[in-house]
């Protein structure tokens, strides 16, 4: 008595290795045409960062935000991000991100940690200490200055426990604008 039925493909290594060429081939093809057909998002899509801290100061967070009271014309904000209080002890930060009307960004962070670790983050590990500069501010006057060799700039103030850092590649000019129109006024709910 002989089986009959369907025969089957012979398995093989060689068999194997043709097929995950050939998916491969296919999923680089599908990349390929898909970023060639569609446009890369832009970072100009502007926040409503002053909603944001509308809210944040309503929930009653601990954190007692810093932000622009407007900014000027031809300026976006592109980011705001607030970091609540966790249950494992950190505490809450609160970080702006900005672009000037030439295209140069200014960020805001607000956090409890090392004014290095800061530095070190949001300017450059290598960046230099600049000593420290006075320019009255509604949120502080003494400012201490950093820089590093790429033209990145940062203020740093102490509020509290707290330390804010305004920082980016904008030029001086921009942002001692930026840091002058500072406040943590409470904003009407929206």
């Amino acid at each position: 008595m002989s089986e009959q039925g369907t025969p089957r493909y012979q398995r093989t290594f060689h068999g194997l290795i043709v097929s995950m060429v050939v998916l491969v081939i296919a999923v680089v093809a599908f990349w390929a045409l898909n970023n060639a057909t569609h446009d890369t998002p832009t970072t100009d899509e502007s926040v409503d960062y002053q909603h944001s801290v509308a809210e944040i100061q309503q929930a009653g967070a601990p954190l007692q935000v810093v932000y622009p009271r407007t900014l000027p014309k031809g300026w976006t904000a592109t980011s705001a991000d607030y970091t609540p209080q966790s249950g494992l002890g950190t505490r809450p930060t609160w970080s702006l991100g900005v672009l000037t009307s030439h295209h140069s960004f200014v960020g805001l962070r607000l956090e409890s940690a090392p004014l290095t670790s800061l530095v070190s983050t949001y300017i450059d590990k290598d960046a230099s200490s600049d000593g420290q500069v006075t320019l009255r501010t509604p949120v502080g006057s003494t400012w201490s200055t950093y820089s590093d060799a790429g033209g990145d700039h940062g203020y740093a103030e102490e509020i509290g426990d707290y330390v804010l850092l305004v920082y980016g590649s904008a030029d001086k000019a921009d942002m001692t604008s930026f840091m002058t129109s500072l406040t943590t006024d409470p904003l009407p709910r929206s």
